[in-house]
């Protein structure tokens, strides 16, 4: 019997920044926002294992209601000493994160679960993969942490910043993808899709289907 073929990339992911980014492939795509509660991950330590739990959640929250193949990403700035830091709850705690990274080298990472799913809730194959960008940031001044932090742009930033923003001058240099820090490691997610024989590169720009 033939298998039945898929009709449709959902990403399961709200985010601006990743649906621009995964444009940039030339794929077309929906947007399915996950209902996932990533509180109930606040167990995991590990900012690996983190990412890639949580990418994989999305996905098959997602995938219960919807077909096709489910994209889950999730992205997290993980600290000097370990610690994972997600959005911050407010301007104090980014200003504290901004802190805890200046200076040093921090690790990104972000994984990402591409499902196939011919049908609601019938999941057939599931690929994962986690991506590792390392990055160091300048020996932030106080009043450069509390101005951008005032700007309002890091309050629904993973680690308190956005590279591709306000923070851009705070980075000095960055070893791995710079896709990965803003959210999509694109040549990661390039490889799985092109895997799962999904077409890509027909055209770059935004490619959300209606």
């Amino acid at each position: 019997m033939r298998a039945k073929r898929l009709a449709k990339l959902i990403l399961a992911s709200a985010s601006p920044r990743r649906q621009q980014l995964l444009g940039l492939l030339g794929v077309e795509f929906i947007v399915e926002v996950s209902r996932f509660e990533e509180s109930s991950l606040a167990y995991l330590t590990d900012g690996r294992v983190y990412v890639q739990q949580a990418a994989l959640s999305k996905a098959q929250e997602v995938a219960q209601r919807h077909a096709g193949w489910i994209l889950g990403v999730d992205t997290d700035v993980v600290a000097p000493d370990g610690t994972i830091l997600g959005k911050p709850v407010d301007s104090d705690d980014a200003i504290q994160m901004l802190r805890s990274l200046s200076g040093k080298t921090h690790t990104v990472f972000s994984g990402v679960a591409l499902l196939t799913v011919p049908e609601p809730g019938q999941i057939i194959a599931e690929a994962l993969t986690v991506v590792a960008t390392r990055v160091t940031m300048a020996d932030l001044p106080e009043d450069a942490i509390r101005a951008y932090v005032a700007t309002g742009e890091p309050l629904d930033k993973a680690g308190g910043y956005g590279i591709q923003g306000g923070a851009m001058p705070f980075v000095t240099h960055i070893e791995g993808d710079p896709s990965n820090v803003i959210g999509l490691p694109l040549w990661s997610v390039a490889e799985l899709l092109s895997d799962a024989k999904i077409s890509l590169w027909r055209s770059t720009g935004p490619n959300i289907a209606s």
